[in-house]
């Protein structure tokens, strides 16, 4: 286990990222302001991952996984239902990631490399990689857009998801296909990205080696996992 890269998986929540970590051959801790320890798969430490002395703390991992609030980059998403200036970055509303520290945070945690998630690509993103599900054959869209400190190829492929926000899916349903129990809220799983996005960017990761991207991961076809749901996941 010594031997094994080291995760410091921050703003971890209750283990979305940190389940997918289990899957793969890396030891990672989870920090997060409020308590996941009963949910998180591995270590957990409560903790802010926006105070830089706090982070500072601990081993310089191997990799450092950021995913941080994002209201402020999602205009027309599940987070700002009610609002009505649709038209506007509600960054006066939100914390950006400016305001989160989250350059200060790379910078006194000081990792081998590190990725930070977000909603949308924006000029607080630098030059991110692009991933949806419909790219890895699952049936929802799910785009998330990464910063990365090494280089990874967009993962996009454009279609209709069979399983769509706000179109009266299962919840099971959507936990099923992102790995995740469905007995979390409702936020919790619309916020979990998939194992697969996980895997793929840890394949890239110079830092992380042993990663496996298995060529059936991006051609499985859409209706095959579908049928699947409620089965074995992998």
């Amino acid at each position: 286990m010594a031997g094994k890269p080291f995760v410091i998986d921050g703003y971890s929540g209750p283990g979305g990222v940190g389940l997918a970590l289990e899957e793969l051959p890396v030891r990672h801790l989870g920090i997060d302001t409020e308590d996941y320890s009963d949910t998180y798969p591995s270590e957990f430490i409560q903790g802010d991952a926006s105070d830089a002395e706090f982070m500072a703390r601990f081993d310089s991992p191997e990799l450092l996984w950021l995913s941080p609030r994002c209201q402020a980059y999602s205009n027309l998403s599940w987070a700002n239902m009610g609002r009505y200036d649709w038209g506007q970055t509600p960054k006066e509303r939100y914390p950006t990631f400016a305001d989160l520290n989250v350059r200060e945070v790379i910078q006194a945690v000081d990792p081998d490399h590190y990725i930070i998630e977000n909603v949308a690509t924006c000029d607080d993103l630098r030059e991110p990689a692009r991933l949806n599900g419909l790219a890895f054959g699952l049936p929802i869209d799910n785009c998330r857009h990464f910063e990365t400190s090494f280089p990874v190829p967009d993962a996009y492929q454009s279609g209709r998801p069979e399983i769509r926000l706000g179109s009266g899916y299962v919840r099971h349903e959507l936990a099923e296909v992102k790995g995740v129990p469905a007995e979390w809220s409702e936020s919790e799983i619309r916020s979990a990205i998939p194992y697969e996005f996980v895997q793929y960017l840890l394949y890239y990761c110079p830092s992380v080696p042993d990663v496996s991207l298995p060529t059936e991961l991006i051609q499985r076809p859409i209706g095959e996992f579908a049928a699947a749901i409620g089965g074995e996941r992998r």
